[in-house]
């Protein structure tokens, strides 16, 4: 009976435009069929009590600053394609942010479920993942894909505050199509600057009526076509497309169904740890590197990276080829954006691709992280990323800019690193703090800044699987880590981090 009801029932009328309002167009990267189905949700622990109508006043005030009023929008769709409509002024009938506030008179430590938020501990750990902690974000109304702000007239931010009697939670939920992890990096910021009194020193929004990582490649190569002095993109043989890339879905699907569901939970690893892996990869690297006087240059990001593809890669029953789809953002890479003294609030990150076979695949940690160094060099070339984007926009036509590379056969990883994004200390809340919740030597983060943060999209996919989000680097070079994994990975990398200790 319920599916005849969905089936018979009136479709809901989108929200009519409002005449007036300041329209702002979405990109390439942003209006895309992946992201429309992405709400995000974002909720960061402070270990003080905050002033909650302070925090709510000095971000609604930081969007009526120039171009930063994109955040304060309505999504809207034109022909087809998504747009952001901003009133003119914000006023109480249309805000800037959808904003509730939560007052429980208990210590944190006293609700049942809040008192498990992940805390730094000493050790490397296993922690709860971010799904036990929904309550503090998600509400009844609480749209689920952008979709649902089509048939409101509510703004793109909501802003939920959970006050406990000794620390606060703060919330966000926002569209993926308004911006990436780098923009919240500028949002949190600019929001502090705010709440400090200082306007003057946020900075301003920079390409927000155009698509400058189109514009970056130039005009003619914008629209797709390569001038004659232009770079194939180099890897494009490897493009699993056609039949193969329905063989590759078909495997997927074979493996979600005989294998079951994966679980996501947190990961802590103190900054010791993650130097001896560096440590031991560098070693490693320098076995396989190509001169014997070389001392090959890794990050941890690539150590972090080859020491998850490991984990994963152990705990499969049979060998394969493997393809690492590692995001990267194009603010640290491509020259135009780098220049800019302002902030990009939209969506700017792109995949490079590591190739395994089967044999690297179980190879060492050093080769691997070598060889995700190398094909990271290899792929973001000012050339090869100006292939990259006239791909996206071929591929784009109809609004799908995804795409994948590697074999029909591969087992995929794929990983993302906000290290960078810094996340965890953009945020400076002090002039907030009503009174601080925790004190003493346990303490290990300045008051008014984040002890932890964790995110979740609000609409699940039974298709996520062997994902790793390094999610920060907290105040003292620690490591928080989020996994998607099958039960057999997550005992395996159990091991590995009792191996540790």
């Amino acid at each position: 009976m319920d599916a005849a009801r969905k089936l018979f029932r009136a479709k809901p009328t989108p929200a009519l435009k409002v005449d007036g309002d300041d329209v702002y167009p979405l990109f390439v990267l942003d209006d895309t069929k992946l992201y429309r189905e992405l709400m995000l949700t974002w909720t960061f622990c402070f270990n003080d009590v905050l002033d909650a109508e302070k925090l709510h006043s000095s971000l609604s005030k930081l969007l009526e600053i120039g171009d930063w009023r994109k955040l304060g929008g309505r999504v809207r769709k034109n022909n087809g394609k998504f747009e952001i409509h901003v009133p003119p002024t914000f006023t109480p009938q249309r805000p800037a942010v959808a904003f509730t506030h939560h007052v429980l008179d208990i210590s944190i430590d006293e609700h049942p479920v809040a008192k498990s938020i992940p805390k730094a501990p000493q050790q490397p750990s296993l922690q709860p993942g971010p799904h036990v902690f929904r309550e503090f974000v998600v509400s009844s109304d609480t749209p689920v894909t952008v979709f649902d702000l089509l048939y409101r007239d509510s703004p793109q931010i909501s802003l939920r505050i959970t006050s406990f009697t000794d620390a606060s939670l703060v919330s966000l939920v926002w569209p993926h199509t308004l911006m990436d992890a780098l923009g919240l990096q500028a949002l949190l910021e600019a929001w502090s600057l705010v709440l400090a009194g200082r306007e003057s020193e946020v900075l301003a929004v920079v390409g927000a009526r155009e698509d400058v990582a189109l514009m970056s490649v130039g005009p003619r190569r914008a629209s797709g076509k390569a001038d004659e002095a232009e770079e194939d993109l180099k890897i494009a043989h490897k493009r699993v497309q056609g039949v193969w890339l329905i063989l590759f879905g078909l495997r997927f699907l074979w493996s979600l169904f005989w294998d079951g569901p994966c679980e996501t939970r947190s990961i802590y690893l103190p900054r010791e740890a993650v130097t001896r892996l560096r440590g031991r990869a560098v070693e490693e690297a320098k076995a396989v590197a190509s001169s014997a006087d070389e001392t090959p240059f890794i990050s941890d990001g690539d150590v972090l990276t080859a020491w998850f593809t490991k984990l994963v890669v152990s705990s499969e029953p049979r060998q394969r080829p493997v393809t690492i789809l590692c995001a990267f953002n194009l603010r640290f890479w491509m020259k135009s954006l780098m220049q800019s003294t302002g902030v990009y609030l939209q969506n700017l990150a792109v995949a490079t691709f590591t190739f395994l076979s089967p044999v690297l695949a179980e190879g060492s940690l050093g080769s691997i992280a070598l060889t995700n160094r190398q094909n990271l060099l290899e792929q973001t070339t000012q050339p090869q990323l100006r292939a990259i984007m006239r791909t996206v926009v071929n591929e784009s036509q109809d609004g799908n800019p995804t795409f994948l590379f590697g074999q029909s056969n591969m087992l995929l990883v794929i990983v993302t690193n906000w290290e960078k994004a810094k996340i965890m200390t953009s945020a400076d809340f002090g002039p907030a703090v009503i009174r601080p919740g925790e004190t003493g030597a346990t303490r290990r983060n300045p008051p008014g800044m984040m002890s932890y943060f964790y995110y979740f999209p609000m609409k699940e996919n039974m298709m996520t699987k062997n994902v790793m989000v390094v999610s920060a680097k907290d105040h003292e070079g620690n490591y928080w880590l989020s996994g998607t994994l099958l039960p057999r990975a997550w005992a395996k990398l159990r091991l590995e981090l009792e191996a540790m200790l």
